[in-house]
């Protein structure tokens, strides 16, 4: 099924080293997940040549009455507690200082 050379070679194109012990533990793995994809294809499928679909149905609403573009645009940013023109202003989260 699989083997150290397809482990190695896994771990190169997803650009991760992995130690020798990581390796056996990613081959084991492997391969229990490979089985039971095997066992997975071999499951009984009632005959059926295609999916199996069941009674699916949209369970959200239709959206019958969307609002217009940017018509409550102005009063949301109204209730922010900082904004700037149509923008409302976060503080900064990422690099450097405010």
């Amino acid at each position: 099924m699989i083997n150290r050379q397809d482990i190695d070679k896994l771990a190169t194109l997803s650009r991760l080293k992995l130690s020798d012990e990581e390796k056996a533990v990613m081959e084991k793995d492997m391969v229990n997940i490979l089985a039971y994809v095997d066992t997975l294809k071999s499951a009984p499928t009632g005959g059926a040549s295609g999916p199996i679909m069941t009674d699916n149905r949209n369970v959200m609403r239709e959206d019958a009455n969307p609002n217009e573009g940017g018509k409550n645009t102005k009063k949301l940013v109204s209730l922010a507690p900082k904004s700037q023109g149509d923008l409302v202003k976060v503080k900064k989260i990422l690099g450097g200082t405010q």
